[in-house]
């Protein structure tokens, strides 16, 4: 290129000589003219050739000049385009234009006006295309514009172009008469959507799409008549921009400084055309199409309605994972989402008023590629999911990802109860260290969910695991967190000194709001929950206790912590294996101290034998359990339930004044109830009774108040039935609450006909679910 400009350079420098022969020898023909006449034919007819040759040497001459001026404007532009990627921190693209509207016609002084640089987008339209076989595909073309943003004033012209003038004088060249590099073609601006995305109702830049000709213009002939700016190709030209020129460029402009899209232009970059300056529209629309041409390079899918991306492969090439962080760091508050499933990893990006999300979701720790975790440290995530339980191998990787995200602010880990502690205890001393080392910390929020049970479901049947879900909160800044944890215990093993719900209850059992305990609670686990909340306090406000192991030792350490316990809502007892030694004493106890917070009893044995008539003589009376809305009778062999037990559930007890707190109870009450007639539920299972008990349970029932009633594997029968049906006839029909009717292996539906019975019920009841039937 440069030696192609040097011939040019002589060519038109030989011209020039030859005019000035020319005009001299016109002048001498002039001088014999005045002195001589003779001959004037011919001489006129010679100079007449000789004004026809020079014309035509003149006008070669401009066209070598315009020749020798497109390609000075080709060499520039091409230089444009090799600006190193990391160079470019404002658009690299952008125009001039005088702003003082009664200087713009041109005329007067030009020193006087005053100029707006207006940053352009250099987006890429795309559109499908066919071949010769009729195969679609994708062409993109060039789209260069101005956006709806004002400019920004420059602040001294003079200084302004004595630096920028020939790197401004090249751009305006560009859009004006247009341009072609590799990848990049620019029509003359005719021909082009400059300002085809300017709104009417812009005001300034309004008139600015209506005059964009002439306005250009003007600044053209004011930078062509600057004797400071050289239109060729100097060393000492700033024709391009420097990393130093980019950086200086902003304090010649107004208001540019504070803005993270200067133009309202977003930062890309690409393998094939270094870095670009896209409006988002633009942005968006280069973005989906690279996305979309790796994706189907990698044997994908991409969804256009959904924008949805879908691999299923071992490996994924690393351009993928940049063309996601690409997508991500491009994310704005209009644009839509995008989510991806690539291998074990998938990718959800948004952004909102809140600020940018984007969220990846990790199946197994150590699935996880290099190439992932090298898009995890770059893509800048905001929340990060692990879905399986991260092993002790996986640990020094877990701690590498919290150290490079540093805009990490929500983790959730899902992980097996037995591994919980670890996990738990790993990330909050990861923070802490982070900090102590004058780092930073963006994380925010930390749950831990259960592998086994998502969504946790605290009244779930029994499996043998321990199940725990907890969440942390830091303190911004800080090494302090709050913690809430909820714990179901089920292991058969009993807790131990070192085991992992020892662990846990040593330095986190102050965060348990919901504990329900198995059968298997020791005194251990007792007193270190006692030593947990001495003084931090308790936040129990659900509690399943089950007391078979534990010793009076046990029992006061739990005593105290249910003390603690200000906001406890919800008090299960568990009675379980009452017909064995010391349980029945165990429980009555645990009557006589907690009572007045019961809201659920268990009474559970192999068989009720004779342990059922002393227990329920020496059961509290009634008036104790002014909290209690549910009872669970269980047997594993069938057994008879004495009606001294029906009686003590009969027996009246003062109703809570109307806006009294639960559990407080006046002289002046004067109505009474029954605990039968107060229960919500009422559960009794493989256990029968005699008709007249059964005939005087049915007509204790407040059908107001029961919502559910399971009777499986008992001796109800029609009998009892046709009372039932009777007393929801007698009652009003709005005000039945029943909603749940259990007969799973009762006597009623021996040879019964199961359709007619369930018709008939529902006929009674129709809100009614019936379970067994």
């Amino acid at each position: 290129m440069q030696q192609q400009i040097a011939e040019l350079r002589q060519q038109i420098a030989e011209q020039q000589q030859q005019i000035a022969m020319l005009q001299q020898e016109q002048c001498s023909e002039q001088r014999a003219k005045q002195t001589d006449l003779v001959g004037q034919s011919s001489q006129i007819s010679e100079y007449q050739t000789q004004q026809r040759c020079q014309q035509q040497l003149m006008d070669s001459t401009r066209e070598q000049d315009t020749i020798y001026r497109h390609s000075l404007i080709h060499y520039r532009i091409q230089e444009h385009l090799r600006v190193p990627l990391g160079d470019l921190l404002v658009p690299r693209l952008f125009i001039v234009l005088p702003k003082n509207a009664s200087l713009s016609d041109g005329q007067g002084d030009s020193s006087a006006l005053t100029f707006r640089l207006h940053f352009l987008c250099e987006g890429i339209t795309y559109s499908p295309v066919k071949d010769t076989k009729d195969t679609e595909s994708t062409k993109g073309t060039c789209d260069i514009h101005m956006t709806n943003h004002p400019g920004y004033n420059i602040k001294d012209p003079k200084e302004f172009f004595g630096k920028y003038g020939s790197y401004t004088l090249t751009t305006m060249y560009m859009i004006k008469y247009g341009a072609t590099a590799p990848g990049f073609v620019v029509p003359p601006l005719a021909y082009s959507k400059l300002v085809a995305r300017i709104e009417e109702d812009q005001g300034y830049l309004a008139s600015i799409k209506k005059d964009i000709g002439r306005l250009m213009d003007i600044t053209i002939s004011h930078l062509e008549d600057t004797p400071s700016i050289d239109r060729d190709c100097s060393a000492t030209s700033h024709w391009s921009l420097t990393l130093a020129d980019q950086t200086e460029l902003k304090s010649y402009l107004d208001n540019v400084e504070d803005e993270h899209f200067p133009g309202h232009l977003r930062r890309l970059a690409s393998q094939e055309r270094h870095c670009m300056w896209m409006c988002r529209e633009h942005q968006h629309e280069w973005i989906i199409q690279h996305l979309k041409d790796v994706v189907n390079t990698a044997g994908g899918t991409y969804s256009e309605d959904s924008e949805k991306i879908m691999i299923n492969c071992d490996t994924v090439e690393e351009r993928l994972y940049d063309a996601m962080i690409k997508f991500c760091k491009a994310q704005t508050a209009d644009d839509p989402s995008l989510s991806a499933n690539i291998g074990q990893l998938s990718l959800t990006a948004s952004t909102s008023q809140a600020g940018q999300e984007i969220s990846v979701t990790i199946n197994l720790l150590s699935d996880l590629t290099m190439d992932g975790v090298k898009f995890i440290q770059q893509c800048n995530i905001t929340k990060l999911t692990i879905k399986r339980t991260p092993e002790d191998t996986d640990e020094d990787r877990l701690v590498d990802i919290l150290n490079q995200c540093h805009e990490l602010k929500e983790l959730h880990i899902r992980c097996n109860g037995e591994r919980s502690y670890a996990i738990i205890h790993l990330v909050i001393s990861t923070r802490e260290t982070t900090l102590q080392e004058g780092r930073t910390s963006a994380l925010h929020t930390f749950k831990v969910t259960d592998e086994r049970w998502d969504p946790f479901d605290w009244y779930r049947g029994y499996d043998g695991y321990d199940h725990l879900v907890t969440t942390v909160t830091f303190t911004k800044d800080t090494a302090v967190f709050d913690m809430d944890t909820q714990l179901k215990m089920q292991c058969l093993q009993p807790v131990v000194e070192g085991s992992p719900i020892s662990h846990f209850m040593r330095h986190y059992g102050w965060s348990i709001s919901s504990l329900a305990t198995s059968m298997q609670i020791t005194d251990h686990l007792a007193t270190l929950l006692d030593n947990a909340t001495e003084k931090r306090g308790s936040r129990l406000t659900h509690l399943i206790l089950s007391p078979p192991s534990l010793t009076t030792l046990g029992m006061d350490a739990m005593d105290r912590v249910i003390k603690r316990s200000q906001s406890l809502e919800f008090l299960w007892i568990w009675c379980i294996g009452l017909d064995e030694a010391s349980r029945p004493e165990k429980a009555l106890l645990l009557f006589g101290r907690y009572g007045e917070k019961l809201n659920r009893l268990t009474l559970n044995s192999h068989s009720m034998g004779l342990w059922l008539l002393p227990f329920t003589q020496a059961l509290p009376t009634a008036n104790s359990f002014p909290r209690l809305k549910e009872i669970h009778v269980e047997c594993a062999l069938k057994s008879q339930v004495p009606p001294e037990f029906v009686q003590w559930l009969l027996a009246a007890v003062p109703v809570l004044p109307s806006g009294s707190s639960e559990g407080f109870i006046t002289e002046a009450s004067q109505k009474t109830s029954t605990i039968l007639a107060r229960l919500r539920t009422f559960r009794l299972y493989n256990v029968t009774l005699q008709p007249q008990d059964w005939e005087t349970l049915i007509m204790a029932i407040d059908l107001s108040v029961l919502e559910e009633l399971h009777l499986t594997l008992t001796n109800f029968s029609l009998g009892q039935l046709d009372l039932l049906l009777e007393c929801v006839a007698a009652a009003d029909a709005k005000s039945v609450s029943l909603k749940v009717l259990g007969l799973l292996a009762t006597e009623l539906l021996v040879n019964a006909d199961g359709p007619a019975l369930q018709a008939r019920i529902l006929e009674a009841v129709p809100q009614l679910s019936i379970q067994g039937l």
